[in-house]
């Protein structure tokens, strides 16, 4: 479409195009609640980009997971996605899994991606980007370290070389802790306990 000689995008190619050069700063973005640490992440529910079966986060209780929000068009993500891939592979029997959030707008895109970069993680489409505005992104690729228990332990923006020793630390760190076991309504209350002794 054409105005007074203009070409006009789309308002998700110009969200887009805003979390492209969101590391330079925060102007272009809408004002969202940031999110924070050691608060339960948000919940996911979406398609997978392959098959458009669902997927839950929920579903990945008891596993650490990594959320990575990625398109194709992120320099960044090029050698990201393929360095996750390697983390999966490496925690691969112990309850690690790595779920990455596709933003394109086009889905052939994100497809023709994939061929040139085969990953075996769990891959679901945001294509109104509802959940990147619950996790208040502010740049491509964001990561959010999720706990078995679902609560966000860490997050990054952005990707280097360099940031993959932290972030291996941080998982093994994640896996060696014990599930946390929630309360049943079979156990004793605590004022019940408080009256029995």
């Amino acid at each position: 479409m054409h105005k007074h000689g203009r070409q006009l995008i789309s308002p998700r190619t110009f969200s887009a195009l805003c979390l492209s050069v969101a590391l330079l700063g925060d102007f272009c973005m809408r004002p969202v609640q940031a999110v924070e640490l050691a608060t339960p992440a948000p919940a996911i529910a979406l398609p997978q980009l392959q098959s458009d079966q669902q997927v839950t986060l929920a579903s990945l209780r008891g596993k650490v997971v990594l959320v990575d929000f990625w398109a194709s068009w992120c320099g960044p993500c090029v050698e990201s996605l393929p360095q996750y891939q390697k983390l999966r592979d490496e925690f691969a029997r112990e309850d690690f899994e790595v779920l990455a959030v596709n933003l394109d707008e086009d889905k052939g895109d994100a497809l023709a991606f994939l061929k040139r970069f085969p990953l075996k993680f769990l891959l679901v489409r945001d294509a109104e980007g509802v959940v990147a505005t619950a996790y208040a992104l502010k740049g491509m690729p964001s990561s959010y370290l999720i706990d078995r228990a679902g609560v966000l332990r860490s997050h990054h923006v952005g990707f280097k070389l360099q940031d993959l020793a932290p972030l291996r630390s941080k998982i093994q760190e994640l896996v060696a802790e014990k599930p946390v076991v929630q309360p049943t309504i079979t156990q004793q209350a605590p004022a019940e306990k408080q009256h029995a002794h």
